[in-house]
């Protein structure tokens, strides 16, 4: 009987590890059908994508920001959405969203391009994305880390500094926390934070910079 039981337990957990792969892909494509090609808000987005929905947005919000050519205009708008979606994840609930935030439109055009660059580009990360290290994601007390750190890249995604190319030092990390959180995947939040002190140490390092030029 247990070799059976094993052969059960390793197809359940193949299986999940399926769903799971394509998770992703199925929630965007739900939000864009149900959406039905009209600008929604993004309170209507945070409830259509249930469950996981606030990893969801940190990979939706933060991929535009990932690539050299951006969406010019989103950065601070999207960059306060996360860092409240932040809040969320540390302090749950609790966390409170102003309604002037919730009630802010996103056309269609936009939603379904985020969508779709998010779809083509965690299709070719799915190799690198596998749960493990669960704890890392699971335990409740690191999500208040997580959450907290998530919130300051956020902050540092929104301020509109003229230098080229700052806002990849924010968004990959956001981009990581984002996957590990959706996937179950501790070693993804691992990489998350050394990507999330690269950008830390370069943003003082500019400060720094443009101190000693004045």
């Amino acid at each position: 009987m247990r070799p059976r039981n094993a052969t059960l337990k390793r197809i359940l957990r193949e299986l999940r590890s399926k769903n799971k792969r394509n998770s992703l892909a199925e929630r965007l494509n739900r939000l864009l059908n149900l959406a039905k090609k009209k600008e929604v808000t993004l309170k209507v987005v945070m409830d259509m994508l249930s469950g996981k929905g606030q990893a969801v947005l940190l990979i939706l919000f933060s991929l535009p920001f990932c690539q050299p050519i951006q969406i010019p205009g989103f950065s601070t708008p999207f960059g306060i959405i996360l860092a409240f979606i932040g809040l969320r994840i540390a302090f749950g609930h609790r966390a409170w969203f102003p309604k002037t935030l919730l009630d802010r439109k996103i056309p269609y055009h936009v939603l379904k391009k985020i969508a779709s660059i998010a779809i083509k580009i965690t299709d070719k990360l799915k190799f690198l994305i596998s749960t493990r290290l669960v704890w890392l994601v699971q335990k409740p007390i690191l999500h208040i880390l997580h959450g907290l750190t998530i919130t300051f890249l956020a902050i540092f995604l929104s301020l509109p500094l003229p230098i080229p190319f700052t806002n990849l030092l924010a968004a990959f990390p956001l981009l990581a926390f984002g996957l590990g959180l959706l996937e179950d995947d501790g070693l993804m939040i691992i990489i998350g934070y050394l990507l999330a002190f690269l950008c830390f140490f370069s943003f003082v390092a500019l400060i720094w910079l443009g101190k000693a030029i004045l």
